[in-house]
């Protein structure tokens, strides 16, 4: 039973064996807390049945869990919605699982008012694969589960780079805070799309402006909004670059402002994977698998990446994941081929981490959320 001060945790694994994962050692999905005061975590509750849970979304407007399922091989994954007990941690299925029309599923968010499941399908790197859909947005019911899917998109498109970039491989998709407009990143295109939001009807609508196209074999991976101002900002998995995008918010419209390299140049060969902003909109977190670290950059009045401030360990080998808690004190790492979660005080007034407040074992951590 967690107390007021504490929050939850939700951890998704992989289960089932993947060929471009190392292992598969977890269960499902873990829910833990976390002291908001001391960053130690307590065990709560796990849920099995799941292949492979890899990513995880909360819904903003009710306790309702989301999970994709992807399995290596299959044309489609598949979307499952969890409630979930406040004081307990504990998941009970709700409705059908519903298929995300492609493969390999790496993303889910909801809209801000949790009507609608927006699903990014990687895909397999096999041209005119079906049903090879990379953007799916699924209606939500009164209960929290899912109804089939409303509107479906294909992306197309490829990089220079042969073996990662030949197809296009949806990797993201972050709601505006108005509501309005989702962001989906292309790994495989080098761009992000434009979709407008119809929260009264099928959940998305298609693009109506040209994608941002980034530096070709940038890789686009995951974004963030800044909490206060319009800008973006976009971490890129195959350069292991940082992007301050300038956002229209009339029109969702994107315009590359500033491209950083995230790491030194003497840094161990790396792919960059998450990317996070402080609840204040003063420090940016992004995280590299090789190099198995933490970045902590700081941000300006205007937006601006002013400055690289610390390049951590994550605690573990192939950081995937990270959360801020609710409250900004900590950062929880899912480190995928250490087989453990790690939690790090971070400085209120830096933004760095000062010091590891706790560690749980959970098997090929893959997704870690927080909800206060």
């Amino acid at each position: 039973m967690r107390q007021p001060e504490h929050a939850l945790v939700f951890v998704g694994s992989l289960n089932c064996a993947v060929p471009h994962f190392a292992a598969a050692h977890g269960c499902g999905i873990t829910t833990l807390a976390i002291d908001e005061r001391t960053g130690k975590l307590e065990p709560l509750a796990e849920v099995g049945g799941m292949d492979n849970p890899t990513y995880l979304a909360i819904s903003p407007a009710r306790k309702i869990l989301y999970a994709t399922s992807e399995v290596f091989g299959a044309p489609e994954g598949s979307i499952a919605a969890y409630s979930f007990d406040d004081a307990t941690g504990a998941m009970t299925p709700l409705g059908e699982r519903r298929p995300t029309r492609g493969s390999l599923t790496a993303y889910c968010s909801t809209d801000r008012e949790g009507r609608h499941v927006f699903v990014a399908n990687y895909a397999h790197e096999t041209p005119e694969e079906l049903p090879g859909r990379h953007v799916v947005s699924l209606p939500v019911r009164a209960d929290g589960s899912l109804l089939e899917a409303a509107e479906e998109f294909a992306h197309r498109g490829a990089g220079p780079h042969a073996d990662r970039q030949g197809v296009p491989h949806a990797h993201c998709i972050a709601v505006s805070p108005d509501n309005r407009f989702a962001l989906v990143t292309d790994l495989g295109a080098d761009t992000v799309s434009t979709y407008r939001i119809d929260a009264d009807g099928s959940g998305l609508l298609p693009p109506f402006i040209e994608p941002l196209r980034v530096s070709p074999g940038s890789g686009p991976r995951h974004l963030v909004f800044h909490p206060q101002l319009a800008r973006v900002y976009l971490v890129n998995e195959l350069n292991n670059t940082l992007c301050r995008l300038d956002y229209d918010v009339a029109n969702g419209a994107l315009k590359v402002g500033q491209v950083i390299d995230a790491l030194p140049a003497d840094c161990a060969p790396s792919h960059a994977a998450d990317i996070a902003v402080s609840r204040d909109g003063r420090w940016l977190y992004a995280s590299f698998r090789g190099a198995d670290c933490i970045g902590v950059y700081a941000l300006g009045t205007d937006g601006d990446i002013t400055g690289r401030r610390q390049l951590h360990t994550s605690g573990g080998k192939t950081p995937r994941s990270f959360a801020l808690s609710p409250a900004n004190r900590y950062l929880l790492v899912a480190n995928q081929d250490s087989d453990r979660l790690v939690v790090w005080k971070l400085d209120g007034e830096t933004g760095c981490i000062v010091e590891k407040a706790d560690e749980c074992d959970i098997g090929t951590p893959m997704c870690v959320k927080t909800h206060a």
